[in-house]
């Protein structure tokens, strides 16, 4: 920071893993690379979504165009990284990679090179600071976490110094997982609570900094070093919204009658395939809209009925499309607590949001929540049949969770060729990958949609390598084969689950 230029990253809508870094390694916002959620979004059909991967990302990145132009480089756990593309250097898979997966590293003997290295620790399930074994349990993943530093960072410099890189990127889990788990103790190091706890985060942070002071030593004073966070974080949220349940009070969302006889007639007599929430609950054929979780507590996504779209479509496009869309948005924003706060910080229309190919695949209204306020990721079926649309938030049945993600990560510069500004305006997250190909003297392509950040740039270096741009290079180069099957999906929710971002 001394040497360098700072600030406020603003992430994506929504602040979650998979569409941030997405966006920063493509500088294009999820309409334009198709990365929204966790999940692969479904805007024609009603049954669960899969899980998105690196399939789902359809626009070059940094590594791609870096190594098209004949720069080395290497990718160590940025997601989405699995499954594989090769790219001029090495890569290695991200957290979507499948528990047991011997093929994670691109050449596969970059995997021998590692040494004991981990993709991510095991979460622990319900960590509840009054339990009897929290402490034992926190421990215990602090230290898991402190050893997966560890081990990432020496893999990391063992790897760059068998292999050169122009361009190297490495993501560490370790702040996300604990402010997820440990909020309090991160965002006040003395905080009350459990001592040992509270030094064990601290630890934590400085096993983090020792990696990163590691890692700009051995890289040398001429390098350029590039930190940022995908997403921040801000504490667990105290109240709980049940979009679905306003939606069923608003007539969009239609119950059938004498559900609860049909439960018994169905889970009694009828094979249990019946047993859904279409068959029992919901009404979808009269439904106008219902919303699902972005996976994750922030922030709700409303899909509309639209006739032709869905099967049983009931919402006819044009006029009657917009009329239910206003209807929402209007409500949403207007949605109210008991003390008269307002729920949602923000609520749009998906074209207000996303641009690009893939804006159709998104969600008709995106609704994101107010600090102090999360959105249910329960199942429809139990949101429609609360009673109250705002109730306490229960941060254990929540996985124990203290932190959860704000939209506001951090940018940071520092090297010869930037100016020792100190503390910049905001950035979009779209706005790290141009600056970084202008960094390597490599034009940016005009498809990318935040300018390079050439304010936090040293005049000298800007007069001699002024910015150019190029037209899109297209997509990236194929994925390696073979691929695990898509049983191992169930592997990859379950961890996901745990981390808060799958209900």
């Amino acid at each position: 920071m001394e040497r360098g230029a700072w600030g406020v990253l603003r992430s994506t809508v929504p602040a979650l893993t998979l569409p941030a870094w997405a966006s920063l390694v493509t500088g294009r916002n999820p309409g334009a690379h198709g990365v929204f959620a966790f999940r692969r979004l479904a805007p024609d059909r009603y049954e669960p979504r899969e899980l998105a991967n690196a399939r789902d990302l359809r626009a070059p990145t940094l590594w791609d165009i870096a190594g098209s132009a004949g720069l080395t480089v290497g990718v160590v756990n940025v997601p989405p990284s699995y499954p594989l593309r090769r790219v001029n250097g090495f890569v290695v898979g991200c957290l979507l990679t499948p528990p047991g997966e011997e093929r994670f590293t691109e050449p596969p003997e970059v995997a021998a090179e590692l040494g004991p290295y981990r993709i991510d620790a095991e979460v622990p399930r319900a960590l509840d600071p009054a339990a009897p074994d929290y402490e034992a349990r926190a421990l215990a993943y602090l230290d898991a976490l402190v050893t997966q530093t560890r081990l990432r960072t020496e893999a990391v410099l063992r790897l760059a110094g068998r292999r050169p890189c122009d361009l190297l990127g490495v993501v560490f889990y370790a702040p996300d997982r604990a402010q997820h788990l440990f909020w309090p103790y991160a965002a006040t190091p003395h905080a009350s609570g459990n001592p040992r706890v509270a030094a064990a985060v601290a630890a934590l942070y400085a096993a983090v900094d020792d990696a990163v002071g590691r890692l700009v030593a051995a890289a040398g004073p001429e390098a350029t070093v590039v930190l940022v966070s995908d997403h921040g974080f801000a504490p667990a949220p105290t109240r709980l919204v049940r979009v679905n349940r306003w939606l069923v009070a608003e007539g969009l969302l239609v119950r059938r009658p004498l559900w609860s006889l049909r439960r018994k007639i169905i889970r009694r007599w009828l094979p249990a395939r019946f047993d859904t929430d279409d068959y029992i609950l919901l009404d979808r054929a009269r439904s106008r809209a219902w919303c699902v979780p972005l996976d994750g507590p922030g922030e709700a996504a409303v899909w509309v009925h639209v006739r032709g779209r869905y099967p049983l479509g009931c919402v006819a496009p044009g006029r009657e499309y917009e009329s239910v869309r206003d209807h929402i948005v209007a409500g949403l924003r207007e949605l109210r607590d008991a003390d008269g706060s307002t729920v949602f910080a923000g609520v749009w229309r998906r074209e207000e949001l996303y641009h690009g190919p893939y804006a159709t695949e998104a969600p008709d209204v995106i609704a994101r929540c107010n600090p102090g306020y999360a959105v249910s990721m329960l199942a429809l079926r139990a949101d429609m049949k609360a009673e109250r649309v705002i109730e306490p938030f229960d941060s254990v049945a929540f996985n124990g969770h203290t932190g959860v993600h704000h939209p506001d990560g951090i940018y940071l510069f520092a090297g010869p060729p930037v100016a020792a500004r100190g503390p910049q305006p905001p950035q979009p997250i779209e706005a790290i990958a141009p600056t970084v190909l202008h960094l390597l003297d490599l034009p940016v392509p005009r498809a990318m949609e935040a300018p390079p950040c050439t304010a936090l740039l040293a005049p000298a270096y800007l007069t001699s390598h002024p910015l150019r741009y190029r037209d899109d290079p297209g997509l990236p180069g194929p994925f390696v084969e073979p691929m695990r099957p898509d049983a191992d999906q169930a592997a990859i929710e379950d961890h996901l689950r745990a981390l808060g971002y799958l209900a």
